[in-house]
C-alpha cells in the first residue's frame, strides 16, 4: 500500500440526473464532502460547463459537444496535474474509511461485478490517453485505461454494507439506505 502525500479529491458533479428525477447534487454532495474532507488536502467540484458553481471550491469543464463523465475526470487530471481522487456524487454511502484505503491502495475497486472508476485514484498520465478519445469522440470511459482492481469480496470483507453503491435513481436510493 503506498499513502500519497497530496492527494485532492475531485467530486463530479455535472451529470443531468436524468434517472434520480432530481439533483444528485442536492442530495448527496454534503455527505460526499462530509466524508471526503478528513481524507483529501482538499475537496473540488468539477461541473459541467455553464452549471452552477457548488458550495466547495469548484471548477468546470471547458466547453465540448459531446457527452460523459470523460470530461470531468479530463478536467480535474488538468487540475491536479499529478494524482486525483475522482469521485462520483453517485456514492452517498461512502465513508471516510473507504475513501482513505482506496486513496492509499491506488486500485480501482469492483463493487457490485462492476469497476468503480469514478471512485478511484487517477494518475495524470492518464490525460493524453483521455484526450485523444475525447477527440476520437470515444467518450467511454471503462475502455479508456487498464487499471488493478481490488477485488469485491475483499473489500466486502473489510467494509460493512454498501459504502460503494452507486446510486443514480429514486428506487436505488431507497435500496441504498436500506442496506446500508
Amino acid at each position: 500500500m503506498v499513502t500519497y502525500a497530496f492527494v485532492n479529491a475531485y467530486v463530479l458533479v455535472g451529470g443531468h440526473s436524468r434517472r434520480m428525477g432530481t439533483s444528485k447534487s442536492a442530495l448527496f454532495l454534503d455527505r460526499i464532502v462530509e466524508a471526503a474532507r478528513p481524507v483529501f488536502d482538499e475537496v473540488v467540484a468539477v461541473q459541467r460547463f455553464g452549471g452552477e458553481a457548488m458550495p466547495i471550491a469548484t471548477i468546470f469543464e471547458e466547453p465540448h459537444d459531446g457527452d460523459g463523465v470523460i470530461f470531468g475526470v479530463a478536467r480535474a487530471l488538468e487540475h491536479a496535474r499529478s494524482r486525483a481522487f475522482i469521485l462520483a456524487v453517485d456514492y452517498p454511502l461512502i465513508t471516510s474509511d473507504v475513501l482513505a484505503f482506496l486513496r492509499d491502495d491506488g486500485r480501482v475497486p469492483l463493487w457490485d461485478g462492476e469497476p468503480q472508476l469514478l471512485c478511484a485514484v487517477w494518475d495524470a498520465a492518464s490525460l493524453p490517453r483521455l484526450r485523444e478519445r475525447i477527440a476520437r469522440r470515444r467518450y467511454d470511459l471503462r475502455s479508456a485505461v487498464e487499471r488493478d482492481m481490488i477485488g469485491e469480496a475483499a473489500l466486502r470483507a473489510r467494509f460493512r454494507g454498501e459504502p460503494l453503491r452507486n446510486v443514480n435513481t429514486v428506487e436505488e436510493w431507497k435500496a441504498a439506505q436500506d442496506d446500508g
